[in-house]
């Protein structure tokens, strides 16, 4: 008897006790944080990236809708709801988001010109159960800025100068991309209708676009960019001719000095004399804007110019020549 209750006492001390069953999971989206809208050309461009986990903290295996809304707010207090009731819904699908969630969506805002618009996101599961809304943003919408046209390339001894065609002398954004880039990067920006790019390098190959801002409150509005402009700049510039030439008489040597060019593609410097009122003739090539010349004699008067060169051959016109006698 005593065995048969030890035994009881044990499967008893074994039972775990059974809580509560756990409700079933609402599967209800985060809320989007990270709206962010630009007017661009005669459409909102509204930037967000879905949500990928639940309000549960569980990860989203299925996405439902996607409800992007636009439109000017009513009179009174704010009340997101309500907005959204009479604002306009613009088309959009979690199936065009990006690997990492990121969507982009384009809301037409033309006839809105003058006015401020509101945009906000929300996102369901399958089931139909809507997150809360997004940050809401107020945006004011500006009459669509004309696209750029006409650009044109060509190489000046800085670089390449870009020229093109627009509606006024306003503000615009340059992109560049390079022959082994993929995408096209901004590099400046341009207070009229050319821009300098000084950092190109010559025989290499470039493709620019263009693209008009506007100031609308808080944020800018921007046209669509312009036509690609490819071009591959050649080196036909000579560089600065030299300036500050001074000869000074040594022990049977003219000592030479100039100013160092400051040619980004510099190579080096040729340097010229003449005996008398003979002709220049180069006597020199070399790296550094000095010179000994010992090839002289005492008595004889010497005239001396000198010429820069860069990486591509291209020779500066002679500086202004300097005359000097060697004493006896």
């Amino acid at each position: 008897m005593r065995l048969t209750l030890v035994s009881a006492g044990v499967l008893l001390a074994g039972c775990g006790y059974v809580g509560d069953p756990m409700p079933p999971a609402l599967n209800i989206p985060k809320r989007i944080e990270d709206l962010g809208a630009v007017q661009h050309g005669a459409s909102l461009r509204l930037t967000f990236t879905l949500p990928k986990m639940t309000t549960e903290d569980l990860l989203i295996r299925r996405r439902g809708e996607v409800d992007v809304r636009a439109g000017v707010p009513g009179e009174g207090e704010f009340n997101v709801d309500a907005w959204a009731a009479t604002a306009r819904r613009v088309p959009a699908s979690a199936a065009s988001a990006n690997e990492d969630g990121s969507m982009v969506v384009e809301a037409p805002v033309g006839e809105f010109a003058g006015k401020e618009v509101f945009a906000a996101v929300r996102t369901s599961n399958p089931k139909g159960r809507w997150s809360g809304w997004s940050n809401v943003l107020a945006v004011k919408i500006v009459k669509p800025l004309e696209v750029p046209t006409g650009l044109s390339a060509e190489a000046v001894a800085d670089g390449v100068r870009l020229t093109w065609n627009g509606e006024r002398e306003g503000h615009y954004r340059i992109y560049r991309q390079g022959e082994k880039e993929e995408t096209f990067t901004r590099i400046g920006t341009a207070q009229g209708l050319s821009y300098v790019d000084r950092t190109a390098d010559f025989g290499k190959m470039y493709r620019y676009e263009v693209q008009a801002v506007e100031q609308a409150g808080e944020r800018e509005a921007e046209s669509g960019l312009s036509a690609v402009k490819e071009i591959t700049p050649v080196d036909t510039f000579a560089p600065g001719t030299p300036a500050g030439l001074t000869a000074l008489a040594g022990v049977n040597t003219i000592e030479l000095a100039w100013e160092r060019n400051a040619d980004k593609d510099l190579r080096g410097y040729n340097v010229y004399r003449a005996t008398g009122d003979g002709p220049l003739e180069r006597i020199a090539t070399l790296a550094e804007p000095a010179y000994s010349d010992r090839a002289v004699e005492p008595g004889k008067p010497y005239r001396y110019a000198v010429s820069a060169t860069d990486q591509r051959g291209n020779e500066s016109a002679k500086s202004e020549p300097v005359a000097i006698t060697l004493q006896p």
